[in-house]
């Protein structure tokens, strides 16, 4: 979650900084109480922070789904955990590593002055946009890069090497396209000399490699989510809403590792497209330890709702509050086919950052879960490979229709339940409608 140019770095997890707003206590803790707690928070943190198990330190091919994914599939949010950042011309970044999100179908809104995202009309140049949060941004949340090269290649072809003169190239293009427009940074972050060219220098350097070009020295584990028009657009609309509110002079943004994060904001930007449940920011320490947002463990548990969740279960998906909320209010369900890993390396040919990765999942130091489940996931074609996770998503809609009863379309008015129900089929019978056509589709592009 840091950058390239920090002058310090800090573990996210040891790290506690708390809002300037003073929150009391509607307890009245006082004294040894007070103590007490302050002890449990500071010894859970240790805790959680010996219990980290890094991915991997090796290097292993690309695994993505190619074009044929974005055929299928034209509208799609990809939650990326990317790894910690070692340039050879600056700090380390933390060991956690990164978070972003990248955004196909929607785009950035030029119109704005500052960055803000509107999804893609037909003509549009770009057809995706990425999102990063970076710790220097004081009168934004987020800044955002149109299109998928620039925001993880850096618009480098794999034969290619990054130097001196090819990351100037990149950022030249970056500048181009605006992303760096109307973000001002916290005075501690300021170049000495305060003009325009000077700051959008600062923050060329300062978000290469964080917030655009990101496999210039990070690799890059993602989660692809396929989602319809109005989940997107509810991911839009949160993400707008907080730029705005920042932009607008109403409150600054002030990043902390521990509650108020690079991942928090993707997390919540998720949530409010029916994903999952939030999870709060800048609470007391005590109480934001259970709301701690990690990159690698985000993009597992995403990995986990969107294909281990047993959505060919009626009762598992009624009695998951925010499944349920999903297929009311948008007809969907983030357990779905085309919900697919993939594995961008960085860039080999380097000349400016070390390609090897750390990248740390919190979890049970004995069993290492987390870790273990998603090695064996980037092993199996059924979460990686388009047409075989459309057949393995075919297998399971077949059998939650075998299962359906005999009344599934009765309703009763004054019955959630029967309600929700009746939705829950429809929708699975044209999911699998939806599978048996991109088969075909993909057989046609085929031959």
């Amino acid at each position: 979650m840091s950058s390239t140019t920090a002058p310090w770095v800090h573990h996210p997890f040891l790290r506690a900084k708390v809002s300037a707003m003073k929150v009391h206590s509607p307890i009245g803790v006082e004294g040894r109480t007070r103590a007490l707690l302050r002890l449990i928070a500071a010894s859970a943190a240790a805790m959680l922070a010996s219990a980290c198990a890094s991915l991997s330190d090796e290097y292993h091919p690309p695994q993505q789904p190619g074009a044929e994914y974005d055929e299928l599939y034209p509208q799609y949010i990809q939650l990326c955990a990317v790894s910690q950042i070692r340039a050879k011309f600056a700090a380390t970044g933390g060991s956690p590593g990164h978070a972003v999100m990248y955004l196909k179908g929607a785009c950035k809104d030029d119109s704005a002055g500052y960055p803000r995202l509107k999804l893609c009309d037909a003509g549009s140049q770009h057809t995706g946009v990425g999102v990063s949060v970076n710790k220097t941004f004081k009168n934004v949340n987020w800044m955002a890069t149109p299109g998928k090269e620039l925001f993880f290649s850096g618009n480098l072809k794999p034969a290619e090497f990054v130097t001196e003169e090819t990351v100037r190239a990149t950022i030249q293009s970056a500048a181009d396209d605006d992303i760096f427009e109307g973000i001002t940074v916290h005075e501690q972050y300021k170049p000495p000399k305060d003009d325009l060219e000077a700051v959008e220098l600062f923050l060329a350097s300062e978000t290469l490699g964080t917030d655009f070009a990101l496999n210039f020295g990070r690799n890059a584990f993602c989660a692809n989510l396929p989602v319809s028009e109005p989940v997107l657009r509810g991911v839009v609309d949160y993400l707008n809403g907080l730029n705005d509110e920042y932009a607008r002079g109403e409150a600054t943004y002030n990043w902390s590792g521990y509650s108020d994060n690079c991942v928090h904001t993707l997390r919540n930007a998720l949530a409010a497209g029916g994903v999952w449940a939030p999870k709060s920011i800048n609470q007391i320490k005590l109480l934001q330890i259970f709301h701690l947002a990690v990159p690698a463990n985000e993009f597992s548990d995403l990995v986990n709702r969107s294909n281990r969740f047993k959505v060919e279960s009626f009762e598992y998906v009624y009695d998951d509050e925010y499944m349920r909320k999903a297929l009311m209010r948008y007809g969907w369900l983030p357990t779905r086919h085309g919900a697919l890993l993939e594995y961008i390396p960085v860039h080999l040919n380097n000349t400016l950052y070390d390609v090897r990765h750390q990248i740390f999942v919190l979890e049970a130091p004995m069993f290492r879960p987390k870790s273990g489940r998603i090695r064996k996931m980037f092993d199996d074609f059924r979460y990686t490979d388009v047409e075989d996770n459309l057949l393995y998503y075919r297998d399971r809609y077949q059998e939650a229709l075998r299962k359906r009863p005999p009344t599934w379309d009765q309703v009763n008015e004054t019955d959630e339940r029967s309600k929700v129900r009746r939705a829950y089929y429809q929708y699975i019978e044209a999911q699998l409608a939806d599978v048996n056509d991109k088969l075909r589709q993909l057989v046609k592009s085929r031959n």
